[in-house]
């Protein structure tokens, strides 16, 4: 489900979403998607913030009461830090800003498949757990660890990538940061002050790992759940 009240841009992404192999409906606004949602199963939504009438963050909250089974991904030109923590309280699943390249859209969307998907979900290993909904994350002996609004900014990537490396360019886009301005050392002082928080054992406080000064991965087996 598409919700973009640009027709020239919804076209776009439509094209390309239906050249990837999805079915997707389009509306320009919350009534347009409440009247596919009352006919049609959706499984993913891809809301713009700036809609008339109701905003984006508004749809993502009802649609978080009223079909908490849809997965959310927020595309808009709206990059501040703000924004993307309150996208994130508020529901959503994936922030992506404008200009996006179509590839990094069609990935997103593929990865967020991925973890709704009953197949994969339970060949998942055991070990640790982030609930983005309560924005805390689940050790492998049940400790459940609360997260701060950043923290779970420069979790949510790792946790998504895992085993792959996040580089620290993608945590500086995370945190809603221009990459060349960005200073970097800020990053790992706060990565590690996450890694002492969540560290509960000799073997837990290495989970979070850097990658040869390229970035940082996630270095056990994590689900992710709504």
């Amino acid at each position: 489900m598409l919700v973009e009240d640009n027709s020239d841009f919804r076209e776009e992404v439509q094209f390309h979403l239906q050249r990837a192999g999805h079915e997707v409906f389009i509306a320009a606004d919350g009534a347009g998607l409440d009247q596919v949602l009352a006919v049609h199963h959706i499984e993913i939504a891809v809301l713009d913030l700036g809609l008339p009438g109701e905003d984006g963050l508004s749809i993502t909250h009802r649609l978080r009461m009223s079909h908490p089974e849809i997965r959310i991904l927020m595309l808009t030109a709206r990059s501040s830090q703000h924004h993307r923590i309150s996208g994130l309280e508020k529901g959503a699943d994936s922030y992506l800003t404008k200009p996006v390249d179509m590839r990094e859209l069609c990935a997103v969307i593929e990865s967020i498949r991925r973890r709704i998907s009953p197949a994969v979900a339970d060949h998942r290993a055991p070990g640790w757990t982030l609930s983005l909904s309560t924005m805390t994350i689940m050790t492998p002996k049940g400790e459940r660890i609360t997260l701060t609004p950043t923290e779970m900014l420069l979790l949510r990537p790792l946790a998504e990538a895992a085993p792959d490396i996040v580089s620290r360019q993608q945590f500086a886009k995370a945190l809603g940061h221009r990459e060349e301005d960005y200073d970097y050392r800020r990053l790992e002082a706060v990565i590690s002050r996450l890694r002492r928080k969540i560290a509960t054992s000799d073997e837990e406080s290495s989970v979070i790992k850097p990658a040869r000064g390229r970035g940082y991965i996630f270095a056990a087996p994590i689900t992710v759940i709504p």
